[in-house]
């Protein structure tokens, strides 16, 4: 039987890696800063039940914190200092166009999270800890209700891929490619944090044009894409 409703929630911690994906939550939400871990910011509403954790900037390259290390210690200042009731990552991604995906299409989670450039061949369980497969909250209902697509989403720390990632994602039956999920999603599963993951698409992974030309050309319509859905989403499960 199909998903009724979903299950409210007193605070929701955002988890996000870039200032412009997020500057559209902030300025819907009213967000202000109230904290830096640093290299984490943190901005709330007033009450704080609504919180988004951003991953800072590089003192160095001055340049947003991308990519799993970075989402690491994000989740587990969420987890210790907040103490969330769900965790929402949303960013922007690549899509596959043999999954049917289009520039500005937002995924939600299904089923799991998974990594694609970590390979490991040790026998004893170290293969399948390498891909990770960390599970998500049932995302039928939000899909169905808003209009989201759903599908797996695997992670890196590479904005291209090699030929053995594409076909790690392809075993994974992959439908969204990006650099933060599973790690988040790692530190939940330790914490038993209740997770999911939402994004919306700046390029196509099987696509005739180059990553990081799709991604810059499509960040800015993708960034208002995520936050139309995400608000939806968040609306909903707030309780």
């Amino acid at each position: 039987m199909a998903q009724k409703t979903v299950k409210k929630h007193k605070r929701i911690a955002l988890l996000m890696a870039m200032q412009g994906e997020a500057n559209p939550l902030i300025a819907h939400y009213k967000l202000t800063k109230i904290a830096i871990h640093n290299p984490i910011v943190v901005y709330a509403n007033a009450n704080k039940s609504l919180l988004l954790l951003l991953n800072g900037k590089d003192p160095k390259h001055q340049v947003d914190n991308i990519g799993t290390q970075a989402a690491t210690l994000n989740a587990f200042v969420a987890i210790n200092n907040y103490q969330p009731d769900l965790i929402l990552n949303c960013g922007t991604a690549g899509g596959f166009a043999s999954k049917g995906a289009t520039i500005g299409d937002v995924y939600i989670a299904k089923e799991k999270v998974c990594f694609h450039d970590r390979r490991i061949d040790l026998p004893n369980g170290f293969q399948d800890y390498a891909t990770g497969n960390y599970p998500v909250l049932d995302s039928t209902f939000l899909a169905t209700k808003f209009e989201l697509k759903q599908g797996v989403i695997s992670s890196s720390d590479a904005l291209d891929f090699t030929a053995t990632d594409m076909q790690l994602m392809q075993n994974n039956n992959t439908s969204v490619k990006e650099m933060e999920a599973a790690a988040i999603a790692w530190v939940c599963s330790i914490y038993k944090q209740p997770f999911t993951a939402l994004k919306a698409i700046t390029d196509i992974v099987d696509g005739k044009h180059p990553t990081a030309t799709e991604f810059l050309a499509n960040f800015k319509q993708a960034s208002e894409a995520l936050k139309e859905k995400v608000v939806l989403v968040v609306d909903e499960l707030l309780e």
